[in-house]
């Protein structure tokens, strides 16, 4: 298992370098902020320098890759993080949790993808960083968000570092106990000794970190994404009188589900709510693929002699894969 050391400051860089437009998206979408990213001058982490200006509460990101830790933290002064942060709903739980797998995906190199991460609420990042801190010399890279108004802020990626999320004098975690240190589905949890296990049980569940790094690398490709109200078939002498004002009366009801559409196929159907003052589908139900089936030609039972269905062959159905 690849371990987080200072020596892989530069696969880091590039990393981050390459992925910041993404990693921009990713805290803009979990934090209802409109920024860009780019990156500072890395160097060795000295906690008395570098954490100054960090007093306070703030969000740290804690990605745990092998027996090491790496830690995003974002200041609460930053002006970027909502209120909502240090207790979050459900939804807001949804957009932390979020949040840290993209960023564990986008700023960790190939071969050291983080096998937990946790987004947790820090009552006071300069306490809780250095508290247990590394035995060596660690790296810091600082990421810096421009915000779509002209404020900046300093997000530190520190490596190996302390887990806030271990000091509790510290740090709150932003998701009920136990949840922000959760296995990945990928991991398998260990069978219990006093039961025996079967194979259901002991069967690997699939997750995307399960996918080699070119493979996950496709799963970055932009698609549309269209939220359908409804859709009506009219003739084009009726599409020719359209004018300012003129309204199209659909079929369906205004208490049904909208559908969810990537690229040509719905995907999905929700419902719309309010996000701030934009407008957003909560999803209540995923479509599942149709089961496709093919004609497989098969040997038929040899008949017994005589009989009118001797040399006839079956045509069974089979689900293609």
């Amino acid at each position: 298992m690849a371990e987080l050391t200072p020596e892989i400051v530069d696969l880091v860089v590039q990393t981050c370098q390459a992925a910041a437009e993404e990693v921009a998206a990713a805290v803009g979408r979990a934090l209802d902020v409109e920024v860009t990213a780019s990156l500072r001058e890395p160097g060795t982490f000295d906690p008395a320098e570098d954490l100054a200006g960090m007093d306070g509460p703030g969000l740290a990101i804690v990605l745990t890759v092998g027996e090491s830790v790496a830690v995003l933290a974002l200041p609460e002064s930053s002006g970027l993080l909502p209120p909502w942060y240090v207790e979050p709903d459900k939804t807001g739980r949804a957009k932390l949790d979020t949040l840290a797998l993209e960023l564990g995906e986008l700023v960790m190199p190939e071969g050291f993808s983080p096998q937990e991460s946790a987004a947790v609420a820090v009552a006071d990042l300069r306490k809780a960083l250095p508290d247990g801190g590394p035995s060596g010399p660690a790296a810091m890279l600082p990421i810096e968000l421009k915000h779509a108004d002209g404020r900046s802020a300093i997000a530190r990626l520190i490596w190996p570092a302390a887990n806030p999320a271990a000091n509790p004098a510290g740090s709150t975690p932003s998701v009920p106990s136990g949840e922000a240190t959760a296995k990945p589905e990928s991991r398998v949890a260990e069978p219990s000794p006093s039961k025996p296990t079967t194979g259901a049980k002991n069967r690997r569940k699939s997750h995307v970190r399960d996918l080699p790094h070119y493979t996950r690398s496709l799963l970055r490709i932009k698609v549309p994404v269209v939220v359908t109200l409804a859709l009506k078939q009219q003739s084009l002498g009726r599409i020719l009188e359209l004018g300012p004002g003129a309204i199209i009366q659909f079929d369906k009801s205004y208490e049904e589900m909208l559908d969810l559409n990537v690229g040509s196929r719905r995907i999905a159907a929700g419902e719309a709510v309010k996000v701030g003052e934009k407008f957003g589908l909560r999803i209540t139900s995923i479509v599942l693929p149709g089961e496709r089936f093919r004609r497989v030609e098969g040997a038929a039972p040899q008949p017994a002699a005589g009989s009118p269905a001797s040399g006839r062959r079956d045509t069974v159905g089979t689900a293609a894969p």
